[in-house]
């Protein structure tokens, strides 16, 4: 799926699995079913003393069920008291729903406190504001990038599909770059996919949440949608991980473990360059980003054509931020009050 447009999951299919870091903390694997067809791993960390819950998985009726048999699952299944009622805190690494929508449902449960970046805080703690301003954010985007009228819709359908199911929660704890977080886990900031995206480190483990998966490439938004995204700041963050010293194994919130964190940033930041340049050869002639976002994605179907449209976005963005793609059509700019815009290699 490396070459494929954006995504960031599959189907259930994994077990619970056990990681034990070089401390003897253990990690629990517990994939779950965030949306049908839609696969999110959370994480329950052991210390003997304390557990933490990292992410909560979508919220929906299937996610939160398929959460405490999880949970079940691996206390029977490895011999240790593993429960959610013992929750002493709840780590959400970034705001994507499919991460902290069971939030709420989580502190009924535990009455743990959460704790998330700043950068992402007012998703989860004021989430209806958010929301509103994120989807007319995403509508003028759209347009720009070339969207006609009548498909703007259905892909902003697309977009706010189960967004109505979470509530703004509080926020207790703010996770910060070079402090642990609740537990003695590390907190690496690694903004890109998302703005307060973090990696929390466990000793030689390193959950990497959506900024590191093994097999994709995790989506990328620009940042005229929202702020700290951006294929700039990925590239950033991506070198940042890959300095980190005594990583043995990383896990990610889709799809299996890796042992080499260092060679997988590696592969995506190639792949990444790779769209750049399918991108730049698009814009020999004047293009919307539609228009580009066909000739290197190719047709796509239902949601994978909104993420192509916004990650073909971030592409262009890159390029114009850095002056190889210029804005051709000056007139009808000037003119329109949110023109269609069109692209060409300077």
């Amino acid at each position: 799926m490396v070459a494929s447009p954006p995504s960031s999951g599959a189907s259930k299919e994994a077990s619970v699995e056990r990681f034990e870091s070089s401390a003897g903390r253990r990690v629990y694997r517990l994939p779950v079913e965030a949306f049908p067809g839609f696969e999110v791993n959370v994480f329950l960390i052991s210390d003997g003393d304390r557990l933490t819950l990292v992410d909560c998985g979508s919220g929906t009726d299937e996610s939160r069920r398929q959460v405490e048999a999880a949970v079940a699952e691996a206390a029977e299944t490895f011999g240790e008291a593993l429960s959610l009622d013992e929750v002493d805190s709840v780590l959400i690494t970034h705001g994507h729903i499919d991460h902290f929508g069971g939030l709420g449902w989580v502190k009924e449960i535990t009455g743990a406190p959460a704790a998330v970046h700043i950068l992402d805080r007012r998703v989860l703690s004021n989430y209806e504001e958010r929301v509103l301003v994120a989807s007319k954010n995403v509508e003028s985007f759209l347009h720009r990038a070339g969207v006609a009228h009548d498909h703007r819709g259905a892909m902003m359908e697309m977009y706010l599909y189960a967004k109505g199911r979470y509530r703004s929660t509080p926020v207790e704890i703010e996770l910060k770059e070079g402090e642990d977080a609740p537990g003695r886990i590390g907190v690496v900031h690694v903004p890109g996919h998302c703005p307060g995206q973090v990696c929390l480190r466990v000793d030689d483990l390193l959950l990497t949440a959506d900024h590191v998966l093994a097999g994709i490439s995790p989506h990328q938004s620009p940042e005229s949608i929202t702020q700290w995204t951006g294929l700039g700041h990925y590239f950033e963050s991506l070198a940042h991980v890959r300095q980190l010293e005594g990583i043995r194994l990383a896990l990610g919130s889709h799809g299996p473990a890796m042992d080499d964190l260092a060679g997988r940033t590696r592969e995506i930041e190639a792949l990444h360059r790779r769209r750049l340049d399918q991108c730049l050869e698009a814009c020999a002639e004047p293009c919307t980003t539609v228009e580009v976002s066909r000739a290197v994605f190719g047709r796509r179907r239902s949601y994978h054509v909104l993420l192509a449209v916004v990650e073909t976005g971030a592409h262009l963005e890159y390029l114009y931020q850095r002056g190889e793609i210029c804005a051709v059509n000056l007139e009808e700019i000037e003119r329109e009050p949110e023109p269609v815009i069109r692209y060409r290699r300077c």
